[in-house]
């Protein structure tokens, strides 16, 4: 995944106007995409011994590739947002995943 600062600054500040307070506690949701679970399951394991549950492990319909999808409950700045991405793009090459694909956010 491509993170771009710029762009979630810009992110960040639609959200607050949008009514979600970036400065509090929110659910973080983080996915990975390959066509080995096993490998999805490696990335859990490296992130759950900091705070990441498991949400869901699923097949993607009409594809063939699972999709993991790990979330946290934090509170993240743009720039820390930023790290976050980089650091998980990391993560997927290390375990050898085809593909870091991005994140989600939800109100608590």
């Amino acid at each position: 995944m491509d993170s771009n600062l710029e762009r979630l600054m810009s992110i960040f500040e639609s959200m607050n106007k949008d009514g979600i307070n970036t400065s509090s506690k929110l659910k973080w949701g983080f996915f990975f995409n390959d066509k080995n679970r096993g490998k999805l399951l490696r990335v859990f394991e490296e992130l759950k011994g900091a705070g990441y549950e498991l949400d869901q492990l699923r097949r993607v319909e009409g594809e063939n590739e699972w999709q993991l999808e790990v979330s946290k409950f934090d509170i993240l700045t743009p720039e820390k947002l930023h790290k976050r991405n980089i650091a998980f793009n990391e993560l997927a090459e290390y375990c050898s995943v085809a593909l870091y694909d991005g994140w989600d956010v939800e109100k608590v």
